[in-house]
């Protein structure tokens, strides 16, 4: 019995040991389940902070973050500040997303280390959940986070960087575009009740693609919506425009236009023609008891009545034209782009070894070279481009042209006179190959000079081969952009640029087009994916594009066409010789876009609405326009846009660790 018993106490004291055991182990699981939980809500609450940043950034989602419009191409060229003494952080100042601009209360200046947000995720607005000071508790699951994110420069080797690397980029090709790099630390502290904190910490590094802008995105631009004498423009039924349209002026309806992209105005007000009664309207339609009798519509138009309004904008912001040309004539000899003061004798004698120490720039056509001599010759194969190819005086033709056995040639053919030019240039050898010949076959480079330490050498070769290609400007990537800047107007312009080209025209008078222009490889406006590469821009800043008599019935012209400046007081436009006189020429069929001072005529129309004299309009926009592409050093904007750069956030891991929480 007295076993029995011995045996039961035994077996009563090993089940409670037992139930105390399984308690403890029970109450060890709920507090590592509760400190596991709390390293869940540190892990969520990181994860909620790099969405936030990712959203203000405009990474993702992407077209929500737009920039400022008080930000000003000067402020940004201080940031950069050549590469040196930098403010990369100053942008945070500018960018706004949900309406809402967030401004340091602490200035960021060139020596500021960082910027520190707080995450608020109770905050109303729908992507902004980044702020300034404060510590919100955040609620996740059943417990709670607090999380910032710091944003610091990261400097990285650039050849737009003087000498170091640095944090704020100048992108190739461009004059006020720029990609800013950055790192990022996020850390985010999870809380459980009673007292449970873990703390997570994600980072990494990414960057910012500010991107100027450029005119070359609109498929219509007038500065002023008239013609150059004063009188009106309309936009009439049954015309359709593809591209974005805008105008600093005050558009004219007549009767149902159609357009596929936005239209913008700067005025506040449109006329209507209103059955020959003009009506200006604070509106975007003209409607007359409840009926539209003037409107832009989106296509189709089954009926003017059941029609989809166009996304049609009065009052917008002012876009201002370009002031002059100083930056397309600056490239091309060799200076950094973003130069808006006049290019000047003594650089333009710089950049072409037969005039340094003159003086003075006689009219010619000259490609500027290194001197790696010093004997003031354009010396082959060891002198290297410095810019693209520079006219003094008017060209009377500029003939592009598809060379070498494979097509992989671009072939410039430049009369001025007496004297042809021909630059072949083979980007995939990287050489450009430049003869110069006058009418009797004799060799035509200028003669070198004999004053001011210039030995007055013979002229050398007639042809010769340079070590490097056309980039308009020798900096950082720009494999495949070229300007040709004329200092005068060019009579004749005509041809079909190479796939691998994309170029700039510029002249300070009028470009004339004589022939069909066209693309090797041209795009497909309606697939989202034909990107060639080829991009042709011209650009007159003070004087006109004018498709010439010469040219063909039909003609077709795939390039971007820009006439005016601001700072010029002629009134260009982009138009027809002639336009009002003669038999009618068919249709002008552009691929590209047109931005103008004011609104040039391309014909006259009969009475039954055919064409009577001059060009019908075939306009197609070039969508690339509309993902980024712009020609070389086109003239940009005042505005800029948020873009992904080279360095993605959005996608991209970051690093993760587990801190101790303060």
């Amino acid at each position: 019995m007295m076993t029995l018993l011995s045996v039961t106490l035994v077996l009563t004291l090993l089940a409670a040991l037992m139930l105390f055991l399984v308690g403890k182990e029970t109450a060890v699981s709920g507090l590592r389940l509760t400190g596991q939980k709390s390293l869940y809500i540190a892990e969520g609450g990181a994860a909620q902070a790099r969405a936030a940043l990712m959203a203000y950034v405009g990474a993702y989602p992407t077209g929500f973050t737009t920039v400022d419009p008080s930000l000003l191409p000067a402020t940004v060229r201080g940031w950069y500040n050549n590469g040196v003494a930098q403010n990369p952080l100053a942008l945070l100042n500018y960018l706004v997303v949900d309406g809402q601009r967030l401004i340091s209360p602490v200035p960021l200046t060139t020596s500021s280390p960082a910027a520190t947000f707080q995450i608020n995720w109770g905050l109303s607005t729908a992507h902004l959940k980044l702020q300034y000071g404060g510590a919100p508790a955040n609620t996740l699951g059943d417990g709670t986070y607090t999380a910032t994110v710091t944003l610091a420069p990261k400097v990285t080797p650039d050849p737009s960087c003087t000498g170091r690397p640095c944090a704020v980029h100048l992108v190739a090709g461009t004059a006020s575009s720029y990609e800013i790099f950055y790192t990022y630390t996020i850390t985010s502290i999870g809380s459980l009740p009673p007292s449970w904190r873990r703390e997570v910490k994600y980072t990494g590094n990414f960057s910012v693609y500010l991107q100027a802008q450029s005119f070359a995105r609109y498929a219509l631009f007038t500065d002023t919506h008239t013609d150059a004498n004063g009188n009106p423009v309309w936009f009439a039924n049954p015309t359709t425009f593809s591209g974005p349209v805008y105008t600093n002026g005050e558009f004219r309806f007549y009767q149902f236009p159609t357009f596929t992209s936005t239209v913008q105005s700067a005025s506040p007000k449109a006329w209507y023609y209103n059955n020959g009664n003009n009506v200006e309207l604070a509106a975007v339609e003209n409607v007359r008891n409840g009926t539209r009798v003037d409107a832009a519509l989106a296509p189709p138009a089954p009926t003017p009545q059941a029609a989809a309004p166009a996304n049609f904008t009065l009052g917008a912001p002012t876009v201002p034209f370009p002031s002059d040309a100083y930056n397309q004539q600056g490239v091309a000899i060799g200076l950094p782009p973003g130069n808006y003061a006049q290019v000047t004798p003594a650089q333009i004698d710089a950049a072409i070894p037969e005039l340094k120490g003159t003086g003075t720039v006689p009219n010619g056509i000259y490609v500027p070279v290194t001197d790696a001599a010093g004997d003031c010759v354009s010396d082959p194969n060891i002198n290297q481009m410095l810019g693209g190819v520079y006219v003094q005086g008017d060209l009377d033709s500029l003939t592009m042209s598809v060379g070498g056995p494979m097509n992989s040639q671009a072939v410039y053919t430049l009369t001025q006179g007496k004297v042809t030019a021909t630059v072949t240039v083979d980007r995939a050898l990287n050489q450009t190959t430049v003869t110069m010949i006058d009418d009797k076959g004799n060799n035509a480079w200028p003669q070198p000079s004999n004053q001011n330490g210039c030995p007055g050498l013979p002229q050398g070769p007639m042809t010769r081969r340079f070590t490097s290609v056309p980039k308009g400007w020798q900096g950082p990537g720009n494999d495949n952009g070229a300007i040709l800047y004329v200092q005068g107007q060019i009579n004749s312009l005509s041809g079909t640029l190479q796939q691998n080209e994309q170029t700039t025209v510029a002249a300070s008078g009028t470009i004339t087009i004589q022939g069909n222009v066209q693309y090797q490889t041209p795009p497909n406006p309606s697939d989202p994916t034909s990107n060639p590469l080829n991009i042709l821009g011209l650009f007159s800043s003070g004087g006109d594009i004018v498709i010439g008599q010469y040219a063909p019935d039909n003609v077709i012209i795939q390039a971007v066409l820009m006439a005016g400046t601001s700072g010029s007081a002629y009134k260009s436009v982009v138009t027809v010789k002639n336009y009002s006189a003669g038999q009618p020429r068919g249709t002008a069929n552009l691929l590209g876009g047109i931005i103008e001072k004011y609104y040039g005529a391309f014909g006259q129309l009969n009475s039954q609405g055919g064409v009577q004299s001059g060009y019908g309009r075939n306009f197609t926009y070039d969508t690339r326009m509309s993902r980024g592409f712009a020609p070389p050093f086109y003239p940009g904007t005042s505005n800029f846009q948020i873009a992904q750069g080279s360095g993605h956030i959005a996608g991209v891991k970051p690093i993760w660790s587990e801190v101790a929480p303060p």
